[in-house]
């Protein structure tokens, strides 16, 4: 019985916690202001739906991008979470409205994680409830959705929670306690979840895992603790070899924009995007802006009122009250990651004199680390909360909770009104109405390809008749009368590795480099026929899915062999 209700209470709780994030969703159509990523993520979506229709799975090369000259967006950009929105657009669901959908589900999954894991690491509800109503209602968080559209990056706050219990778990047990953990699957799967979310939070991530390892050397450098984020590491790139393998595959042999220090993707001066410290306490300024100098032009860049209220009072707590090393290192990488946000931490200079920040510096704009020092400061409180139930100030911890709730309820009111006074409205109802020519950076388009061959279509004046016959996704079946000597059509696709092409009795035709980059086929003389155009994946490709897809069967029936054997236990008990 007393199960039962802890379970209603934590449905309630993540129930409550998640509605209250999707406020703004109750407002028409969303917003779609100009250069933030609405339209990019809309067309990914599109893109796998698409995909999917065409045949395949796991979708690679996306065909609708560019008036449908392809884009490997997929191939660079995990999408596993987002194959949930673009099924619903398979089953008819608006643009718009699957795009809202998958919004509220993403804030139930970051409710369900937070509570979950913050509630196994200090063990109680009250603790856990506070810490996930600090995260998930955060200001940044809320930016992050509503405003700039990120859907990588507020995806990838489903994950920071599991992550931060299996290195809790790997960090605090001893090597008996190793028998009937599986800590190494469950850091796997929240770097895996991370990867398939937003690489650049990745990065990051791995970076401030990195120094919270080095926090805790002593729990760390041990052969158990060694030997379990070993093996996590090992169980993440199996599980992750699907994307892998492609991934490493077009980043090496083909030559983006993306990691070859292209205009597009330099990483240089990022200090000067950094959030103003005078950003952090603008609660209740205006919301939309862009990363720029002028301050009140600015977007909202703050952890959130709450946020930094609870990081204030953890601060006195752990100096006046609870002298604990843990709180100490957790209140450092909650303070760290703040000022790595900044515009006074010094990127610049760190970018050009050591590789480490070479890379770390790809993150684009350093205040994406509020969204760290976001989970930090709430898995503190958690945490602390969590101690002084356990002593004789356990009184103080519903005045904590309610003026917590109080202040989460009201911040998110304020900005969901902030919100409706400035975003601008657009409710797509059908792809067409969404610009697919909206790259962002462009950083996976070919070097040489310009955005113009968007509007571009190929006449083939060299040839005597050329009829596009069919196109569907990535396969595109055309007509072709070449009576004269050997020529070339010109394909309305982008040549990206992976594009073949036959004749009609199978024969395979050479594939080239034309205008910008389009596909040029190679037409023999006195070739009259069908061609047809097509991507398919290399065989290596479709061994890493093989390999991934048997890892995942096994993680499945680890764990469910796992919940066996603890149950077992449980009754032997």
């Amino acid at each position: 019985m007393e199960k039962r209700k802890e379970i209603l209470k934590d449905i309630f709780a993540i129930a409550f916690i998640a509605l209250l994030s999707s406020l703004p969703l109750v407002l028409g159509g969303i917003d779609g202001m100009i250069h933030q990523d609405l339209q990019f993520h809309l067309s990914r979506i599109e893109g796998i739906k698409e995909g999917l229709k065409g045949g395949q799975f796991p979708v690679m090369m996306q065909s609708v991008w560019m008036h449908g000259k392809g884009y490997p967006v997929s191939i660079f950009y995990g999408d596993a979470l987002l194959y949930f929105p673009a099924l619903l657009r398979l089953t008819g669901v608006g643009v718009t409205a699957a795009y809202k959908i998958f919004v509220f589900a993403i804030n139930i999954l970051t409710a369900l994680s937070a509570v979950v894991c913050f509630k196994k690491i200090t063990g109680s509800a009250a603790a856990s409830y506070i810490g996930a109503l600090i995260y998930v209602t955060a200001s940044y968080r809320m930016m992050d959705i509503y405003v700039r559209a990120a859907v990588g990056e507020y995806s990838a706050f489903i994950f920071f929670p599991v992550i931060a219990l299996a290195m809790v778990n790997i960090l605090k047990k001893d090597r008996e306690d190793r028998k009937l953990g599986r800590d190494d699957l469950l850091l796997a799967f929240g770097m895996m979840g991370l990867i398939e979310s937003h690489l650049l939070s990745t990065v990051m991530t791995v970076f401030l895992l990195a120094v919270v390892c080095v926090l805790f050397a002593k729990r760390t450098f041990r052969v158990n603790s060694l030997l379990t984020i070993g093996l996590a590491v090992v169980e993440t790139i199996v599980l992750n070899l699907y994307f892998f393998v492609p991934f490493l595959d077009y980043y090496i042999n083909e030559p983006v924009y993306a990691g070859k220090g292209g205009d597009h993707t330099q990483a240089l001066e990022i200090r000067s995007s950094g959030a103003y410290v005078s950003q952090f306490f603008d609660f209740f300024g205006h919301i939309f802006g862009q990363n720029i100098e002028d301050a009140s032009l600015r977007m909202q860049l703050t952890p959130g009122l709450a946020a930094l209220i609870a990081l204030a009072v953890c601060f006195v707590v752990v100096v006046v009250f609870r002298r604990k090393y843990k709180y100490f290192a957790l209140g450092f990488m909650a303070v760290l990651t703040l000022v790595m946000s900044t515009n006074l931490f010094p990127w610049n200079s760190l970018e050009g004199y050591t590789h480490l920040f070479k890379i770390l510096a790809r993150v684009q704009f350093p205040w994406r680390y509020l969204a760290a020092a976001v989970f930090f400061v709430s898995l503190l409180t958690a945490m602390l909360i969590a101690d002084f139930t356990d002593d004789k100030k356990k009184f103080a911890i519903p005045a904590i909770m309610l003026v917590t709730a109080v202040v989460c309820i009201v911040m998110t009111i304020v900005f969901t009104t902030r919100y409706k006074e400035g975003y601008r409205r657009v409710d797509f109802k059908n792809y067409d109405e969404v610009d697919s020519g909206y790259m962002g950076a462009c950083e996976y388009l070919k070097e040489g390809t310009e955005l113009i061959i968007s509007d571009y279509v190929p006449e083939n004046p060299q040839l005597e008749a050329y009829e596009v016959k069919k196109l569907k996704d990535s396969k595109i079946v055309m007509y072709v009368s070449n009576p004269g000597e050997e020529s070339f059509v010109e394909v309305p696709k982008l040549n990206y590795k992976g594009y073949r092409a036959r004749d009609e009795h199978k024969n395979r035709l050479t594939i080239q480099n034309g205008y910008l980059n389009l596909i040029n086929v190679v037409v023999p003389a006195g070739f009259e026929g069908e061609i047809t155009v097509y991507f398919k994946q290399p065989a290596y490709w479709v061994a890493a899915t093989a390999i991934s897809a048997l890892a995942w069967v096994w993680l499945i029936y680890l764990s469910f062999s796992y919940s066996a054997k603890k149950r077992t236990l449980r009754k032997d008990s």
